[in-house]
């Protein structure tokens, strides 16, 4: 019997020494460090992305209301306030529970222990576990204040659907900072730390009801509230929030992408920040209906010959595929004052396609490089708008310089304003020949950001630029002939206020301002009375320009315009 004593007494001094070295090793600042969720917000302050691996804002000591410290304490550990970080009558009565069950089925674990549980991400539920999180709740009781390790549990723990943290599960079920919840909205918050889904409010309303009515039971036994509060917070009806999800978006992710690509994605993702963006939420929105809208009118259309959104998904079933065989589109919009992308649409629906064909398919351009071809004239030879140029058929193939391009009394002689906006294609490729046709590759390579082979072809687009390429290229001739380079995220700032990034404009000229003038007086003419003046019957008013472009078969259509305030595509 003395032996087995002592050889007990050995065990249990081994396993002391064990796990208290194990605690005094664990490094303390992980009970800080957690994750904390990089919200993305429109230019108007809007949230249209949140990004994180636990959902979680930090709440500060300040912030947190005395009532739901009250409801937290008396409902998970009634002796928080006395204990050293584990409480021996809880121990006791669990392993007097565990003998008679003859299995582990109660844990006894204080705010503290449960503090140092998920600060190390122990999950099994073995005897070893459980010597870990006492000694090391021993050893943060001994570093950390009662409020500061109240703090710290209520930042951390796991409220339910995807929250973490007090911040966040406040928003999420009360629309709510912690600071302005109410007695019944504390208990209720407290009464399911124990099991946050099975008592989750969305989905068991009685069972969370039940869970506050514990809460504000153990409250008022425990002197933190009167029987008459009680009474008035079980009377009063808890208003929910909806559940809100944030629709996923083209410009969002792009948002989050180009972030990580400044950042990084560790930082991104845990980093609890604060990125502004130029995006309207409100017109990406609206931009993203529309696209859908108009293209679905398109597939409706008598005749149409293709396969259509609507059988694919009725045939498919699924939402994501490995191919869209139906009819896609992009947009984008551009402030002309500083670059900034208002809107940013890569296809018709993100779930069932994440390629963004706004930013990574380039397409040929068409009779949207027009613009440009007389914008190279007007700077290489002396034209005006009201120079006469030759629109007679020609076989294009054996394009060559002609004496006869410009300036002649013939029948087939049209200003070269009304050649734009009729979209010639004869009239193009002469005056871009007549100009140089190197010279105008060089400009709209310049505009574009994208190598133009210099060949007359390009006169007419057979070249590959991507939407947000052309759009931006057309910002030039609003913006007296200065391309200002495109750009999303205007500033992103850490969660302690530290502005870690601030956007700096870009701008280079392209032509001059009076070039720049002159095209877009032609292509005002072109929505007024040329191929674009269905946005006049459209009902469009105001000053608008912009150029229509088609490919052969019209595989790709395209329209980019611009207001005083706008360039979009």
């Amino acid at each position: 019997m003395r032996t087995a004593v002592c050889f007990l007494a050995a065990w249990i001094s081994l396993a002391i020494v064990y796990y208290a070295g194990w605690a005094l090793a664990f490094d303390l600042k992980r009970v800080r460090e957690m994750p904390l969720t990089t919200t993305i917000y429109d230019r108007n302050g809007a949230v249209f992305r949140q990004v994180f691996q636990e959902n979680r804002r930090w709440v500060p000591t300040a912030e947190i209301p005395e009532v739901l410290r009250h409801a937290v304490v008396a409902t998970e550990d009634r002796r928080f306030y006395s204990h050293i970080g584990v409480d021996p009558i809880s121990v006791f009565r669990a392993a007097a529970g565990n003998l008679l069950h003859g299995h582990i089925s109660s844990g006894a674990s204080t705010i503290t222990q449960q503090l140092a549980r998920n600060s190390a991400e122990m999950s099994e539920r073995t005897m070893g576990r459980k010597l870990k999180e006492m000694f090391l709740a021993l050893r943060i009781e001994r570093t950390y204040s009662k409020d500061e390790i109240l703090t710290l549990y209520l930042n951390r723990i796991f409220w339910g659907r995807d929250c973490y943290g007090i911040g966040s599960a406040a928003d999420a079920y009360f629309g709510k900072s912690p600071a302005d919840l109410t007695l019944p909205e504390a208990a209720m918050l407290a009464g399911i730390i124990s099991g946050p889904n099975s008592f989750s409010p969305w989905r068991s309303p009685a069972k969370a009801r039940q869970a506050m009515e514990r809460s504000l039971s153990r409250m008022e036994e425990r002197g933190f509230i009167t029987r008459e509060e009680q009474a008035k917070a079980l009377a009063e009806p808890l208003a929910l929030r909806p559940l809100r999800q944030l629709p996923a978006s083209y410009a969002a992710t792009e948002a989050e992408e180009e972030a990580k690509r400044i950042l990084g994605e560790e930082t991104v993702e845990r980093g609890g920040l604060r990125i502004e963006t130029s995006v309207d939420a409100a017109f990406q929105q609206t931009a993203e209906a529309e696209v859908e809208r108009r293209l679905t009118e398109i597939e409706a259309e008598p005749g149409y010959p293709h396969p259509t959104r609507a059988a694919f998904l009725q045939h498919l079933g699924v939402k994501e595929a490995p191919g869209i065989p139906y009819l896609e589109g992009a947009f984008v919009a551009i402030r002309n004052a500083d670059g900034g992308i208002l809107a940013l649409v890569g296809g018709r629906n993100y779930a069932e396609s994440r390629f963004n064909r706004a930013l990574h398919s380039p397409r040929q351009v068409g009779s949207t490089v027009k613009p440009f071809v007389y914008a190279n004239a007007f700077e290489s030879i002396n034209v005006t708008a009201a120079t006469l140029v030759d629109r007679s058929p020609y076989d294009l193939r054996t394009a060559g310089p002609g004496k006869t391009a410009l300036q002649s009394d013939a029948p087939d002689f049209v200003p070269l304003r009304t050649a734009l906006a009729q979209s010639n294609n004869y009239a193009s490729v002469r005056i871009a020949l007549a100009s140089g046709v190197d010279h105008y590759a060089r400009l709209l390579g310049a505009a574009t950001r994208t190598t133009i082979p210099a060949l007359p072809s390009s006169a007419l687009g057979a070249c590959d630029v991507t939407p947000l390429r052309m759009t931006s290229a057309f910002s030039i001739f609003p913006n007296g002939g200065v391309r200002i380079e495109p750009w999303l995220i205007s500033r992103i700032v850490a969660s302690d206020g530290t502005v870690l990034y601030e956007h700096q404009d870009r701008r280079d000229p392209v032509v001059s301002p009076q070039v720049a003038f002159q095209v877009a007086d032609l292509m005002r003419t072109v929505v007024d009375e040329g191929t674009g003046r269905a946005l006049r019957t459209m009902g469009l008013q105001g000053d608008i320009g912009g150029k229509t472009g088609t490919t052969n078969a019209y595989r790709d259509a395209w329209f980019i315009g611009f207001t005083s305030e706008v360039t979009a595509g």
